[in-house]
């Protein structure tokens, strides 16, 4: 099977880009032949030594010039690479494909954001796959057909991204640890108050957050104002967050709204306790509360006093631990090769 991933681009920091990189490499270990179109990247490196075929295809979206640049740049690939499927990652290509599918080529879409605006765009596809069940309703209210969706849980456990070996972190403990952008959709500033009303109770604790984004600084400013900067540790971009969830005591995702978030999958490897949102794909993967604790989004009190509730009883975060850890296994990126063949193979 010849298979093509087209992207914008392919640069670390972007959830869309994580789960294309994984997918080439591990299909490519798995036998199949794979292409990958980008205008550039951080990831292209890793992917041509793995022996995927790498297009450069410039962002269509970046003026009318580029557009017409990126149609004559990806029929090239097209041609030369000869594709069975074409799996499209972000709206701009499933534009750019169009002309491919109405010729007759399988086009398969992810939908990684449904609340973006160009959603829809992605259900112009012989198959639209989305990666838990309110991207799936969403593309059914925009009446893209039932039989054309269908659904892939993200997992990144084993992502040839990281390095097999790792040496865990050194935190001040207790440790509590998000992992995600920094932007306003994660609920950091929500993370970063019940912080502060964790701390009037539990004075000793620490909150360490990972990654970089549009209001970091202002994230910054705002534990300044609470008066917790002095634990509260801004660590940047993350380019491995198993050193950070293998030391961490409990992990915190506090998004206002998230499909399919790949750390969730991390998180329950490293079997640490989770308390998340209850919003979007956070609760399926967390099988709806059995392997963590689910709250509302938007409500940094009760986000304090869960987090009190499990620093305050040992034997219950423990518990939590062990229930995070107990069915991660289906997180793997093998397993979501092998489901997104069954899909591939529906089509050719």
């Amino acid at each position: 099977m010849r298979i093509m991933h087209l992207l914008n681009h392919c640069g670390k920091a972007n959830g869309h880009v994580n789960v294309s990189v994984d997918l080439a490499i591990t299909q490519r270990s798995m036998g199949y032949d794979v292409g990958y179109t980008c205008a550039s990247g951080d990831f292209i490196p890793l992917l041509e030594s793995a022996g995927v075929k790498v297009y450069r295809v410039e962002q269509p979206h970046r003026g009318i010039g580029k557009f017409f640049r990126a149609n004559v740049q990806l029929n090239r690939a097209i041609r030369d690479f000869a594709p069975d499927v074409l799996h499209v990652h972000m709206a701009a290509q499933s534009v750019l494909v169009q002309p491919y599918r109405l010729l007759g080529y399988k086009v398969v879409t992810t939908l990684h954001n449904e609340f973006d605006r160009s959603a829809w765009l992605m259900g112009r596809a012989s198959r639209v796959v989305t990666v838990g069940q309110t991207g799936f309703e969403i593309m059914r209210k925009s009446r893209v057909p039932t039989r054309k969706l269908r659904q892939v849980q993200n997992g990144s456990v084993g992502s040839p991204r990281l390095p097999a070996a790792f040496t865990p972190a050194d935190l001040a403990h207790p440790a509590i640890l998000t992992v995600c952008g920094m932007h306003p959709r994660k609920g950091v500033g929500d993370l970063l108050n019940a912080f502060a009303l964790l701390r009037s109770t539990n004075p000793d604790a620490h909150l360490y957050l990972a990654g970089e984004g549009p209001t970091l600084q202002d994230y910054k400013a705002q534990a300044e104002k609470l008066g917790i900067a002095e634990h509260t540790h801004f660590l940047g971009f993350c380019n491995d967050p198993r050193r950070y969830l293998f030391a961490a005591d409990i992990f915190v995702l506090a998004s206002h709204a998230d499909p399919g978030p790949l750390v969730i999958a991390e998180a329950r490897h490293a079997g640490i306790a989770i308390v998340a949102s209850d919003v979007d794909g956070i609760p399926a993967m967390l099988d709806h509360g059995n392997a963590g604790l689910l709250i509302p989004p938007k409500q940094p009190e009760l986000l304090a006093s869960t987090l009190r509730d499990l620093l305050d009883d040992p034997p219950k975060l423990a518990e939590y631990r062990a229930r995070s850890k107990r069915g991660a296994e289906r997180f793997t990126i093998e397993r979501v090769c092998l489901d997104m063949e069954k899909i591939y193979r529906e089509l050719i």
